[in-house]
């Protein structure tokens, strides 16, 4: 039995008409009440009673007097229990009449106490209509929650009953949705014809073998709709005796999705993989070829380098030509400055010649890396220096033979 502390979580509405004895047994009930709602008469009860069904705030019990004006007790729970039928009531009448507590039985009254009022008998009895009153609601509200938690298994648990053979006998709403069956079809066909032909028979031999043996078995199962589609549950399966015959009963979660996304993400690693060997394939062949290139490429250095040292040479000593000729040509110009003041305008041609010979000769330092383009120069400067070479030779000897004449005839003239 419960201690009075279970009331101070009650509300109780106490209808008495006497003010006095209202008054008394309200402080009493205060103290084990957690809060307590007064009624002068039975209109007044009824209508504070619809007020806490509209507030929502509940009313656990109600202590009614029965004989009262305007509305009497027997009357005001006739209305009550057109509300509800369940709430608990207890009469306190100064007599005894058989006619009221008979009808107030028919009304479900809970319990009566005669007056005058004793204290620890209307504990004792509002105790009691409290505790059973308390229990019923806790097992209803234990109710409400076992369902809710059953509800919500239901709608994301995928559960089915069989027997030892595989014949189907219970399917939830996930199950039927997942598998596209109805239950009746269900119902028609084995278990196996669920599985998806992929699953080795012996996989489910062995299953069987320890589902029998009062095991739980738990894995992963590929399964088949009934359009031939395939889904994958994460099952949890257990043996159970109902009727004197063994059932099974097996709890699975949907892992579709995640399968799914597995199969997705390894054809995205294969695909990968494929490409990466493909541009691989690719680059090594490239590094080949360009291997194979810069081998030729350093086959062809010492080549050319042969090549430049050999322009480099020629060039060298083609510049040591031209200085000998230049100062053949300054020599010349020393020894026969003298006797050339008539030919002065030809002198002055031949040292602009030089001058030009000493640009060429720059021209042909500057261009030393383009070896054969400068080879073909110089052969142009000194085809062109060797013909005017030959040409300022024949002048000096046509000079040297006028200087001999003016020489004889000086001679002449002085004998």
């Amino acid at each position: 039995m419960l201690t009075p502390d279970f009331l101070k979580n009650q509300r109780v509405l106490f209808i008495e008409d006497e003010e006095l004895a209202r008054e008394k047994l309200a402080k009493i009930l205060s103290k084990l009440f957690k809060e307590v709602v007064l009624a002068s008469n039975g209109l007044e009860g009824l209508e504070k009673y619809e007020k806490s069904k509209i507030t929502n705030e509940k009313i656990d019990l109600i202590i009614s007097d029965i004989n009262m004006p305007i509305m009497n007790g027997l009357e005001m729970l006739e209305k009550i229990r057109e509300i509800d039928t369940v709430i608990p009531l207890i009469f306190t009448t100064a007599r005894s009449e058989s006619d009221n507590l008979q009808k107030a039985i028919d009304l479900n009254v809970s319990n009566y106490i005669m007056k005058p009022i004793d204290t620890l008998i209307l504990v004792k009895k509002i105790t009691e209509v409290c505790e059973k009153s308390y229990f019923e609601t806790e097992l209803q509200e234990k109710q409400k929650e076992l369902q809710t938690y059953l509800d919500a298994v239901d709608s994301v648990a995928l559960i089915y009953k069989m027997d030892e053979n595989g014949v189907i006998s219970f399917a939830n709403k996930s199950l039927l949705l997942a598998s596209k069956y109805t239950l009746d079809e269900l119902k028609n066909i084995n278990f196996s014809e669920l599985l998806h032909p992929d699953v080795p028979k012996q996989s489910i031999d062995d299953t069987w073998e320890i589902l029998k043996k009062g095991k739980i078995w738990t894995g992963n199962t590929k399964f088949i709709t009934k359009d031939k589609e395939t889904f994958y549950l994460k099952n949890t399966i257990f043996k159970i005796e109902s009727h004197h015959k063994d059932e099974y009963i097996t709890i699975g979660f949907s892992t579709t999705q995640e399968n799914n996304e597995k199969r997705e993400f390894q054809k995205k690693v294969i695909k990968t993989i494929q490409e990466f060997n493909k541009k691989e394939f690719t680059y090594k062949k490239l590094i080949v070829e360009l291997n194979d290139k810069i081998e030729q490429l350093e086959s062809y250095i010492p080549k050319l380098q042969e090549e430049l040292e050999e322009q480099k040479a020629k060039t060298l000593s083609r510049q040591r030509q031209l200085e000998h000729y230049e100062l053949q040509m300054h020599n010349v110009d020393e020894k026969y400055l003298g006797h050339m003041t008539v030919k002065s305008k030809e002198s002055d041609e031949y040292t602009r010649t030089i001058a030009i010979l000493k640009q060429e000769k720059n021209i042909l330092a500057d261009k030393n890396k383009e070896a054969n383009l400068e080879i073909a120069a110089t052969k142009k400067e000194l085809d062109l220096l060797t013909k005017t070479n030959a040409e300022k030779m024949k002048r000096i000897n046509d000079l040297t033979d006028v200087i001999k004449t003016l020489e004889s005839r000086i001679r002449d003239l002085m004998e």
